[in-house]
């Protein structure tokens, strides 16, 4: 777990003595404006720790505290101030913007015990994000393996869009981009309440009844009532819910992410979503990208661009017929895969999953599947039949 702490002062000499003063196995970084601390918690961050002066030209302290908060909210905030600025940051301390105050002149002892509460709290604080984090995905993993086993053909959607989701995330360098990709991985559970012929229907393209509409339209609002169920999901309920209805606003991806998070994951998974069906209706990935571009009122230009770094491709890829024994993890389907009665349970281009196989072996051993199926393997993974 890190140990960077960040100070920001105008004051040059006083940065120097502090990286004079403080322990080595510290990494200790200085900025004397508030300008490049804002930029450094960007681009070298996670900090532990961030202490800041009260009085700096252009931004008071109180006011970087904030901003920083927004831009790494686990961080710990320290707030150095005069006697005269005490008011000010007892009340920063209420709001909860301050871990803590100390006031100039600050004596040694009383810093470095300030620090070591401070990184204690950093710690405390991630361990228990971790653990949430940890078991929200335990959640997510059980409910996605549940629904590969009802309609494994939607859980392939959610995979796929999962890719995409991430992609966009880690491209922009989204905050917290693991709640894009959870929302990805549930948006399509829903799907639990779809007979699997409409889903095959949906993800081939072919028109659908008023009555086979209706249920996909409300798959969304369906996901969302069951996972508000579950503490702290609250924020991934929103995106799934607005998934299909979500409109680009006008506002940049990264603002958008500290002000209206549930907007921006829609987004996300509308545009995934979208991009995933042309792609399964045999759409060439560049004229997908192309034909979502034109519709700017409703995908933002950003998560598009984003998207045009996606690795699309089947490079250095063998084609192969096997039978569902011989199928494993190592496989992406090359064409869509069938039950012999015409059950759609996985797409072309996707990837096998360990649920996914358990699911596709059950159909095997009671409907049977149409075989040989087409995979592709990694050359890496790939051994020249003997004989």
């Amino acid at each position: 777990m890190t140990t960077k702490l960040l100070f920001v002062d105008d004051d040059l000499d006083l940065l120097a003595s502090l990286k004079r003063l403080l322990p080595r196995h510290w990494q200790t970084v200085t900025a004397d404006s508030p300008k490049l601390a804002l930029e450094l918690l960007e681009s070298q961050g996670p900090f532990a720790v961030i202490v800041s002066d009260m009085q700096m030209p252009g931004m008071n302290g109180i006011e970087l505290l904030h901003r920083s908060k927004e831009l790494s909210p686990d961080t710990v905030r320290i707030l150095l101030t005069g006697h005269a600025d005490l008011h000010t940051a007892i009340a920063a301390v209420n709001t909860g913007d301050v871990f803590r105050f100390l006031t100039k002149p600050c004596e040694s002892a009383v810093l470095i015990s300030t620090l070591h509460s401070a990184l204690g709290q950093y710690q405390l604080v991630v361990a228990e994000r971790e653990l949430l984090e940890e078991t929200l995905m335990g959640i997510v993993r059980v409910l996605s393996q549940i629904l590969g086993l009802v309609n494994p053909a939607a859980q392939g959607r959610a995979n796929r869009m999962r890719r995409f989701c991430k992609h966009i995330a880690s491209v922009l360098r989204l905050p917290k981009p693991w709640q894009y990709e959870m929302a990805a991985i549930l948006s399509q559970l829903g799907c639990l309440t779809i007979p699997p012929a409409v889903m095959a229907s949906v993800l081939s393209g072919r028109p659908l009844s008023a009555t086979e509409q209706q249920m996909v339209e409300q798959h969304p609002t369906t996901a969302a009532k069951l996972l508000l169920r579950i503490p702290r999901m609250e924020h991934i309920a929103g995106m799934v819910a607005e998934q299909n209805s979500a409109r680009n606003d006008g506002s940049p991806p990264r603002e958008l992410a500290a002000s209206n998070a549930e907007l921006l994951g829609a987004q996300i998974l509308r545009l995934s979503g979208a991009l995933d069906l042309l792609l399964t209706t045999g759409l060439a990935p560049g004229l997908a990208l192309e034909r979502l571009r034109r519709l700017g009122d409703i995908h933002p230009p950003e998560l598009v661009a984003a998207l045009s770094e996606f690795d699309f491709g089947i490079d250095n890829m063998v084609s192969l017929r096997v039978h569902a024994r011989e199928l494993n993890t190592n496989m992406v389907l090359e064409e869509d895969l069938f039950t012999v009665d015409g059950q759609l349970l996985a797409t072309r281009g996707e990837r096998l999953t360990e649920p996914l196989l358990a699911g596709i072996d059950n159909y095997s051993r009671s409907v049977g599947l149409r075989e040989p199926v087409a995979v592709l393997v990694s050359l890496l993974d790939y051994e020249v039949p003997k004989g």
